[in-house]
């Protein structure tokens, strides 16, 4: 368990589920994996998580038969979609109603169920139309433009190199005709409220 707050949720719950451990990264988790048995892994996508895709692909490799549940902080369809090819067994959104659904969601896990939040299942339907000349990547890093976060964190976030999020960048300054990123971000503010709208 990488969310610590998730602890007191299941501890509530009348089942049978028992908390292994609490950890403040993937690597931890997986050390104490190497010495412990667990069946369910909850963790997140929060900055801290580096390279979180090659993380999780290790972890499945070496721990197999290990059941993953991801709770999204900052969701964005490209690093979805990598997720759910890499087998992860449930999306849960931070902003679910975990004390309802978080207990129910281990067990379907570990009977082999796979579980998508709604409000992931909604962001996932929201990533098939995209506005002219932006792939989805180049909307995920506007979107975490928005949400403040600087390039090098949108690269670990994305599980790319900075220098794709760099070029993605530039590519966009040229293409919507600006000086910098803040108004670049201003831009994104608009196209990710048209979007929206449309939608």
């Amino acid at each position: 368990l990488i969310r610590g707050g998730l602890r007191d949720i299941i501890n509530q719950a009348a089942t049978q589920t028992v908390v292994a451990g609490l950890f403040e990264s993937l690597a931890e988790a997986d050390a104490f994996l190497n010495s412990h048995e667990a069946r369910v892994l909850i963790a997140d996508d929060s900055p801290h998580t580096v390279n979180l895709l090659k993380a999780l692909k290790r972890l499945m490799e070496v721990h197999p038969g290990l059941v993953i549940l991801m709770v999204m902080q900052r969701p964005t369809a490209s690093v979805t979609q990598k997720l759910l090819a890499l087998g992860v067994r449930a999306l849960l959104h931070k902003d679910d109603d975990l004390e309802t659904t978080l207990n129910p969601t281990i067990q379907n896990a570990v009977k082999g169920s796979m579980t998508i939040s709604p409000l992931i299942a909604e962001f996932l339907d929201q990533a098939i139309t995209l506005p002219a000349n932006i792939n989805q990547r180049d909307l995920d890093i506007l979107q975490l433009l928005t949400e403040g976060l600087e390039p090098k964190a949108i690269a670990v976030h994305l599980g790319v190199t900075y220098s794709v999020v760099n070029r993605a960048i530039n590519r966009m300054l040229r293409i919507y005709s600006v000086q910098n990123v803040a108004q670049l971000v201003l831009i994104a503010h608009q196209i990710l409220k048209v979007r929206t709208q449309l939608e």
